[in-house]
């Protein structure tokens, strides 16, 4: 992967733009592309080069949408990710029971290969003329007479420095390079322990497994090449004391999972174990002075939503909107736009708490506590 993207990077040599966007991740590409659609002079700059695990790999039915809008889904259709056929949840009962995605009206999902997929929508910005910068880090971001200047840190060597009018932040949860304290709000404690398992036999069931536990819920689904995601979700302070030994604590948490347990084994060999963050959040600011925040860097889901994705592509054609109104002289397009997405959040703050209030076999959990 990182000699796909030497040509891209070698080949820039264009310094002013009109939209600089920080972070190439599922937002920062959709913004990308659209602005690029539009004939803004856009860069992308991604830190990574779609090498390195990401976390995200459920694709919900409805991303058809945004994917054919941003002229993606044949692209991602010749990618031949995983299809998915539903759901399979216990939650708030014993027994499994299933939502099915055969009456959904845009078809099945998929379990996503996500590296691919990141770098399918990289590619694509690409072609539509945006300059993409992978392996390349911004350092400073400082506003300046009609915008910014950005000075970036590059894998292969050597500063780049761009010049440009607004500066789109989807930088996702890592620390923002806008200038200024980034403040936001905070929800809960919700990290998740994320491993790869490969199963002693050959399963195909495609079915996304969702299976709650006494301080927690399990997440898991098959990937690309037969390995399987797990997860187990939990607050922050339930893994005090656990964290010198992460493993042992994924595997003894196993034990209260009987359907989680029996897709990928009682002791599975677990790979590339990693703790991340998933609490809900939402940025009290989410545009500024020439600046706005898009997908994970304006605010985040609860994995259990699956929207993860869908809110990142929606929001990068949202904010491509509200930018090409701004240029068009329309100042009030950003705010607008930040207006949607906070109306959005506290609606999917509805949907939370209805959802984890169907699980009540816990009552003395400080998890579930905390979400009733």
């Amino acid at each position: 992967m990182k000699e796909a993207w030497s040509a891209y990077r070698e080949s820039t040599t264009t310094r002013a733009m009109d939209v600089v966007v920080m972070g190439g991740g599922p937002a920062g590409c959709a913004t990308a592309i659209a602005l690029a659609r539009r004939g803004l002079a856009v860069a992308m700059l991604e830190h990574s080069c779609y090498d390195t695990p990401r976390v995200g790999e459920t694709l919900a039915p409805e991303c058809r949408v945004p994917l054919a809008a941003l002229e993606c889904l044949q692209p991602f259709e010749n990618d031949r990710h995983l299809p998915s056929s539903g759901i399979a949840s216990v939650w708030g009962e014993d027994h499994l029971y299933e939502n099915d995605f055969i009456f959904n009206p845009y078809g099945h999902g998929w379990h996503l290969d996500r590296c691919r997929f990141d770098a399918m929508l990289a590619h694509c910005a690409a072609d539509m003329g945006a300059q993409v910068f992978a392996g390349t880090t911004a350092r400073r971001c400082d506003a300046v007479s009609n915008g910014f200047e950005i000075e970036a840190e590059r894998r292969c060597g050597g500063a780049l420095r761009l010049r440009s009018h607004l500066v789109v932040d989807a930088t996702g949860r890592g620390s923002s390079p806008l200038p200024g304290a980034q403040r936001c709000v905070v929800y809960d404690k919700l990290v998740g322990l994320v491993g790869l398992v490969v199963p002693a036999s050959s399963q195909e069931d495609s079915r996304i497994l969702l299976e709650a536990v006494s301080d927690g819920w399990w997440y898991s689904a098959l990937l690309p090449g037969g390995t399987r995601v797990a997860a187990f979700m939990t607050d922050g302070d339930r893994l005090r004391g656990h964290r010198h030994d992460l493993s042992r604590f994924f595997i003894s948490r196993l034990s209260e999972a009987p359907h989680t347990r029996e897709r990928v084994g009682a002791t599975p060999e677990v790979e590339s174990l990693r703790l991340v963050a998933a609490s809900s959040y939402r940025h009290r600011a989410m545009h500024g002075e020439r600046w706005l925040k898009v997908g994970d860097a304006a605010c985040t889901y609860d994995p259990l939503s699956s929207a993860g994705l869908l809110k990142a592509l929606q929001s990068g054609l949202d904010a491509a909107t509200a930018i090409e109104e701004w240029f068009g002289g329309d100042t009030a397009a950003p705010a607008r736009y930040a207006a949607r997405l906070e109306q959005h959040f506290f609606a999917y703050l509805g949907t939370r708490s209805a959802y984890y209030s169907r699980e009540m076999r816990w009552p003395a959990s400080p998890f579930w506590q905390r979400r009733h």
